[in-house]
């Protein structure tokens, strides 16, 4: 059987990240017909149908699936042979791709890259910024080489690392009434809030929180960043359940007040997730991905450990 071509594996793995022929062709920089000729010559080479054209789009068929788990572990070490041959070529610079979800991108991220780039000079780190799904889209399509999101699962499809822990905090501006008080999971369901976009992890855990409870959360204002959903409660739209990492300075300096959620019991109700890193290919990152998650992962009072 003559073996595919790395392009032809690339598209189809486009196809499955992006949904359809046409968004893979032009997330590929190709026509759609090229594309759609590509897959079909890689049909035949495999002799099995990998993709079933419908009225509404192209979806993958169960061995056109299958196929593409076994295209992302292809890609993945090739990507680590190239990356091996320029680190024995002596390349000067070391260039990762990381992708993280916005809380982490501002709170986080930059710490880590003063403490990689304080050790290991020669890496030079770009920062894509998104919530966690277009975060583990960006690592299955080769956009980035590790990724960090938020949530209470790992992403399917990726290798994964708890991290940290997070936890998230119900806040209102000084002047709401829920300042003087505790409220109920249903108090806070039946109260519209602002939030970030589907998407986010943010919203994923309250959202499944809630939906255990029998509950859903009702939207006042929904928001993509997290900065602008702080300046929103601040300004008293509405209350906002939203990282301690991104308001703890708010708290301290009174511009924002914490409100606990209690049980009808008056139990008090922690709402945690895990900030993890995620990841295409091996079973754990080689290179310089591997340094920046040995980084990441070290706890703020040790030392990350070395090469």
């Amino acid at each position: 059987m003559p073996r595919p071509d790395l392009a032809s594996l690339e598209l189809l793995v486009a196809v499955a990240d992006r949904g359809g022929i046409g968004a893979a062709a032009r997330s590929l920089g190709v026509s759609q017909p090229s594309a759609s000729a590509r897959l079909r010559a890689l049909e035949r080479q495999l002799g099995l149908a990998l993709v079933r054209r419908t009225t509404h789009g192209s979806i993958l068929t169960g061995e056109g699936a299958a196929v593409v788990g076994w295209a992302r572990v292809t890609l993945g070490a090739v990507q680590e042979l190239v990356d091996g041959a320029a680190a024995l070529r002596g390349e000067r610079r070391r260039r990762l791709r990381v992708g993280a979800s916005l809380t982490v991108a501002e709170h986080l991220v930059p710490v880590w890259v003063g403490t990689l780039t304080a050790r290991e000079p020669d890496v030079s780190v770009t920062l894509e910024v998104g919530n966690s799904i277009a975060v583990a889209r960006s690592v299955r399509s080769g956009t980035v080489q590790l990724g960090f999101v938020e949530g209470s699962r790992a992403p399917a499809g990726l290798r994964s690392r708890a991290i940290r822990k997070d936890e998230l905090l119900l806040v209102v501006a000084p002047t709401h009434p829920w300042a003087q008080r505790g409220v109920t999971p249903t108090e806070l369901a039946g109260t519209p809030l602002v939030m970030r976009e589907q998407g986010s992890g943010t919203r994923e855990v309250l959202v499944r929180w809630l939906a255990g409870l029998g509950l859903a959360p009702t939207v006042a204002m929904e928001l993509a960043s997290t900065t602008a959903v702080v300046h929103a409660v601040g300004a008293g739209v509405a209350p906002a359940v939203v990282s301690r990492l991104v308001v703890a300075r708010d708290i301290a300096e009174h511009r924002l007040v914490r409100v606990p959620i209690r049980t009808p019991a008056g139990e008090a109700v922690t709402l945690a997730r895990n900030i993890r890193a995620v990841w295409a290919g091996p079973d754990v990152p080689s290179g310089a991905a591997g340094s920046f998650l040995r980084v990441a992962a070290a706890r703020p009072s040790e030392p990350a450990a070395g090469r």
